[in-house]
């Protein structure tokens, strides 16, 4: 490359994905939102699960499934527990209007990586799509609310556990606890995104989890927070 020439352009795969949603409306409104972002590409749509599974039998399976959990025959979580055992390359976000905390933990043990409302909105919807699809595990604020009420609930006698968390590691715990995303606790902390990532990859590495979920019910089983 000769000097002054700028370097040339790396294609930049977009995160693959593939809609579960029954109320057809709703279907075509994600799949005309996320196909406005060059970041995300619809690879499929479907009403039902059953035609997921069907379509997956001839076709290389999307990074990320938008799964709703109500559906016609198979419902979400079901098919969220089926999707992980035959390919659990794929990640599953739940996109639903349900908020009990029944529900969302049944999810996760399913095997979903996040667990969205229908009320998010669109900017954060694509958002949350890309940080799942780097190692991230978005919860809506209001879905870790419940989430928390109920794991302090179950856990308010436990033991309180040490896993070495350093003051700062400490903080940004209660903030993912809380329901913050990673560009939140950039902004809360005056740090950059890069350093909140770093934060969050240590502390799942001391607490040996590997999801939003499982630090949430971890950090208040063991009263870390």
């Amino acid at each position: 490359m000769n000097a002054g020439e700028l370097p040339p352009r790396v294609a930049v795969r977009p995160t693959t994905v593939a809609i579960v949603e029954d109320q057809k409306e709703v279907r075509e409104g994600l799949v005309y939102l996320l196909g406005l972002d060059p970041r995300v590409m619809v690879a499929a749509n479907f009403g039902r699960a059953e035609d997921l599974f069907e379509w997956l039998k001839g076709a290389e399976g999307p990074d990320i499934v938008l799964m709703d959990i109500h559906l016609p025959g198979m419902n979400g979580i079901a098919a969220t527990g089926a999707l992980q055992a035959t390919h659990p390359e794929t990640l599953v976000l739940i996109l639903t209007i349900f908020e009990e905390p029944d529900t969302i933990l049944a999810a996760f043990r399913a095997g979903a990586k996040g667990y969205l409302l229908k009320n998010t909105r669109p900017g954060d919807l694509v958002e949350q799509i890309l940080s799942a699809s780097e190692a991230g595990s978005p919860i809506s604020p209001t879905v870790a609310r419940r989430l928390l009420d109920e794991l302090r609930r179950e856990g308010q006698n436990a033991p309180v556990a040490d896993y070495g968390l350093t003051t700062r590691e400490h903080e940004v715990l209660c903030d993912i606890v809380d329901g913050l995303t990673y560009r939140e606790l950039a902004e809360k902390h005056h740090i950059a995104g890069s350093t909140a990532k770093k934060h969050m990859l240590h502390i799942y590495q001391k607490l040996n989890v590997s999801s939003k979920a499982e630090i949430i019910r971890k950090a208040i089983d063991e009263r870390l927070v």
